[in-house]
C-alpha cells in the first residue's frame, strides 16, 4: 500500500506594524512601573495590569502553522507558542480546485492567509469550491498536486 505523508512548520514572521505595537506596550508597561515605584504607587496596579496583559497577547503572537498532508486530506493547524494546537482548515484532495503560484485574489470570499508572512516566501494560493487559502507549501506537495494536474501556471 502506497501511502502519501507529508508534513511541514512554517512558523509565523510579526509584521512592522506589530512589532512597533509590541515595542509601545512594552516600553508602556515598564515606564509605569518604575513611575509607580519611584512617585506614585497608584499607578503601580494599572501598571501591573498592562503588564500581565502584555505578558500574555505576547505569547499569543508566537505562532507556527504546520501543514499534514496525508492520503489526499491537507490540515493546516495553527500552534500557538508552541503549546495549543487548534486546526483551522482541512480539505481532501477532490476538493481543491487548483493551486497557484502567488496570492491570486477571489471575488467571493476573503482569503484566509496561513503563511508565515515573510515578504520574500513561496507563497500558493489553494482553491476550494468555498475557500481560498495562502499557503507556502513544499516542494512534494506540489508534486503531488502536479500528480492530479491542480496546480496552475
Amino acid at each position: 500500500m502506497n501511502d502519501v505523508v507529508l508534513e511541514w512548520i512554517v512558523p509565523y514572521f510579526m509584521p512592522v506594524k506589530k512589532r512597533l505595537l509590541k515595542a509601545v506596550l512594552l516600553s508602556a508597561a515598564v515606564v509605569l512601573i518604575a513611575d509607580g515605584i519611584l512617585f506614585y504607587p497608584v499607578i503601580l496596579l494599572p501598571a501591573v495590569v498592562l503588564a500581565a496583559v502584555d505578558f500574555f497577547l505576547f505569547r499569543s503572537w508566537k505562532l507556527e502553522f504546520e501543514y499534514s498532508y496525508v492520503n489526499g486530506d491537507l490540515t493546516i493547524s495553527k500552534i500557538i507558542h508552541k503549546e495549543k494546537r487548534k486546526d483551522v482548515f482541512h480539505c481532501e484532495r477532490k476538493e481543491i480546485q487548483w493551486v497557484q503560484k502567488g496570492r491570486v485574489p477571489t471575488e467571493h470570499a476573503k482569503p484566509k492567509d496561513f503563511s508565515s508572512g515573510w515578504e520574500k516566501a513561496s507563497v500558493y494560493t489553494l482553491k476550494t469550491a468555498d475557500r481560498t487559502v495562502y499557503i507556502e507549501p513544499n516542494e512534494e506537495f506540489l508534486q503531488e498536486m502536479t500528480i492530479y494536474r491542480k496546480v496552475k501556471q
